[in-house]
């Protein structure tokens, strides 16, 4: 969601600076013409004033006698270079001027005469404050006119890019296995939805065909795994072989165990998804994982002390959790063994925890990775009867489906010889009801 949200929010914000800056550089433009219309027509007023007066005192239609000459309400004109004149425009030479003094807005023709010279100010304060006003107003309506682009830009935004929300909406629900989605819509959404409709198929169907590949592999070559495996422990009971030939044995039957064990997580990662939950009784579970692997345990010396209590349940995928319980029994077989692997049950959490070698501090951040084990090799104690397989996926596969159920699986170890050991914590997340009675 967070892809078309910002999208939407680009083109909302895209929209509203295109109309502040369209309305701002015509408010500006507007008050420029405005301050200047103002002066070029105040000015014009002073100088023809200032030729009027200049006129009538030259054909004396106009006797001054001293003072200031008031000709309008901001308007006031000066004769001859006496005190009456005010000190600043007693200074200045013929021309037009435009003076602040003291707050106020002054507008000046000075011009020369028979008479004397002739000064000419325009008070021009209260038409500077109108042009303030009217700028203060451009501003407001600048700031209506962006709250109105923008909400404006939020309902256009809304339109162009509500179809992309809705498609990445349905998208982003999307799992394979799941419905396709219903086409409501005739637009380029709906096409878009219709050719995600048609790469779902496509992906749906491949994934079958997968799972059935990998169904029907299983099948065929556990048949002569089956086959091998009694064989040898057919020839191991009937006959009395040499220690050679007895070790020779069982390693064709710990390599079959390891086929095995490989074709079934490899069906784990090809089902990769969560089965139905069931109310599952924790310490019977773990019992039924130890089980399947007790005979190659009891080889490599590794013993299970199961301190859950029985009547801790929980609400969630069995078989998720017996490829996990499996998994880790099985890497404490390969990498802890001869050592005791306790179960024990936190309120929340299973804990499988031994004492065995352990793993480095370097190394724990990699152990959920595919084929780690190599890099544990010094730290390992061999097992008897190891037929040399290559280990690694287990750690990994039990990370994975604990992944797909949503639940956290943590490690922690210690190569101190004090408190040496592994502890694997399996959490099962807010979504696994837990009981204990």
């Amino acid at each position: 969601m967070a892809g078309p949200a910002m999208l939407k929010q680009r083109v909302i914000w895209a929209l509203t600076l295109a109309i502040a800056l369209f309305v701002a550089v015509q408010a500006i433009v507007a008050y420029l013409v405005l301050d200047r219309q103002e002066d070029r027509i105040v000015d014009q007023i002073v100088l023809t004033e200032a030729e009027r007066l200049v006129h009538r005192l030259e054909a004396g239609e106009m006797v001054w006698t001293g003072g200031d000459i008031l000709l309008g309400p901001s308007l006031h004109a000066w004769v001859g270079t006496n005190g009456d004149v005010p000190r600043v425009l007693s200074r200045l030479g013929p021309g037009q001027y435009q003076l602040n003094t003291e707050g106020e807005v002054w507008h000046v023709a000075v011009a020369d005469s028979a008479k004397g010279r002739v000064y000419l100010r325009y008070d021009a304060t209260d038409n500077e404050h109108r042009v303030y006003e009217f700028g203060a107003i451009l501003l407001g309506l600048w700031l209506a006119c962006t709250l109105l682009g923008y909400w404006t830009a939020r309902a256009l935004a809304g339109r162009v890019v509500g179809s992309m929300v809705e498609v990445t909406d349905r998208i982003e629900s999307w799992a394979p296995g799941s419905p396709g989605m219903k086409v409501m819509r005739s637009d380029e959404a709906g096409r878009l939805i219709e050719a995600f409709n048609r790469m779902q198929d496509k992906v749906d169907q491949s994934i079958a065909q997968e799972r059935e590949f990998s169904a029907n592999l299983s099948h065929e070559i556990r048949t002569p795994l089956t086959s091998i495996r009694t064989d040898a422990e057919l020839i191991a009971l009937e006959s009395e072989p040499s220690a050679q030939a007895g070790l020779r044995l069982t390693r064709i039957v710990s390599a079959v165990d390891e086929i095995a064990s490989t074709l079934e997580t490899a069906r784990a990662i090809s089902s990769a998804q969560a089965g139905p939950r069931t109310e599952v009784a924790l310490r019977a579970c773990l019992d039924d994982a130890w089980s399947g692997l007790a005979e190659r345990a009891h080889r490599a010396g590794l013993v299970l002390v199961n301190e859950v209590p029985e009547a801790a349940m929980a609400t969630l995928d069995r078989y998720g959790l017996l490829i996990v319980l499996r998994n880790l029994v099985r890497n404490a077989i390969d990498h802890a063994a001869p050592a005791v692997l306790t179960a024990t049950w936190t309120g929340e959490c299973l804990a499988l925890a031994d004492n065995g070698p352990g793993i480095p501090a370097a190394d724990q951040p990699f152990v959920f990775e595919r084929y780690y084990s190599g890099r544990l090799r010094d730290s390992q104690v061999p097992v008897a009867g190891d037929a040399g397989v290559q280990r690694g996926l287990g750690l990994a596969i039990a990370k994975r489906v604990c992944d797909i159920q949503g639940w956290r699986l943590t490690v922690a170890s210690s190569t101190d010889e004090q408190h040496r050991g592994t502890r694997f914590l399996l959490c099962f997340g807010e979504g696994a009801a837990l009981v204990v009675s």
